[in-house]
């Protein structure tokens, strides 16, 4: 049975004694100075924060039912060096939905194109899950685009034991999270991940009433994505994985995938499961932080 941090808990049970107010019955306001825009790209509006300054930009691609302000924590941690730009994938935050003919490759393409509308030139692109998917294939298919990648944990072993996917299922899964409170999303949060802490939960909690229902139709094509070896092998730019923690026969099946990037490196995050910054940001950033220095 997982135990919630004395920390968490306590916070927890303040919170909730306390009523909504404690708990916040809106999310945290955006850091001062960001600003949110939209931007045509590839056929859809796409939303998006961006920090701003003259400085190298940093495009932040977030994983699935998140958006582009769950970044906030560790974003917040990059901006004074990086002009960062935090976009909703389609279907995610107030991006357009997705559609049932979305090629596989849409959200590859998404980035493409909003690099190209926002001309920024030549981005760092770091990626969570879904967004280090979409990184991944969005660099094989533009090798010149970026100046280097980053992957928190993308999936990188061959997906087993996946039959048809319940596409209808899926769907009223993400209606019945989009009408469910922010306090009990928050509260959900911090009793399921209490590593992540509170302030986190309530940074996450409204992207999963934002999560819209289109994006079921993705599954659908989960068999059309190449193979992350197929991808690495055509990316070009300096890639560094941030991997969640795993043994060490499961270690040396990723390093065997890592090892087809040209220029690349892996980095196993002890103790972080998926959400590697969630659970240990000190860690990511440091490797981060040192992959990031020698560009």
């Amino acid at each position: 049975m997982r135990t919630i941090p004395r920390l968490s808990l306590f916070l927890l049970l303040v919170a909730m004694a306390a009523g909504t107010s404690a708990l916040g019955a809106q999310p945290p306001a955006p850091p001062e100075g960001w600003t949110d825009s939209f931007a045509m790209a590839n056929g859809i509006r796409v939303h998006y924060w961006r920090t701003g300054g003259d400085k190298p930009a940093l495009v932040m691609l977030h994983g699935s039912s998140d958006d582009g302000l769950c970044w906030t924590s560790l974003a917040k941690e990059l901006t004074s060096d990086y002009d960062v730009i935090l976009p909703d994938a389609r279907g995610h935050g107030l991006s357009d939905p997705a559609l049932a003919t979305d090629p596989a490759d849409a959200q590859a393409e998404d980035v493409a194109a909003l690099i190209r509308e926002l001309k920024l030139d030549r981005p760092i692109v770091m990626g969570h899950s879904m967004g280090a998917s979409s990184a991944a294939w969005f660099a094989a298919k533009y090798p010149d685009m970026a100046r280097a990648i980053v992957l928190e944990d993308p999936g990188l072993l061959p997906r087993t034991g996946r039959g048809r996917m319940d596409v209808e299922g899926v769907h009223a899964r993400i209606l019945a999270r989009n009408q469910t409170s922010h306090d009990d999303l928050v509260k959900g949060c911090v009793e399921s991940s209490p590593r992540w802490g509170l302030e986190e939960c309530r940074i996450w909690a409204p992207s999963k009433r934002l999560h819209h229902p289109s994006n079921a139709y993705r599954y659908r094509t989960f068999a059309e994505r190449p193979p992350m070896t197929e991808l690495f092998g055509k990316i070009a730019v300096p890639t560094l994985i941030l991997k969640a923690d795993a043994d060490e026969d499961t270690r040396a099946k990723n390093r065997e995938v890592a090892g087809v990037l040209r220029n690349g490196r892996i980095v196993h995050i002890d103790g972080a499961g998926h959400n590697v910054r969630r659970e240990e940001k000190a860690a990511l950033l440091a490797a981060l932080r040192d992959f990031l220095s020698a560009l």
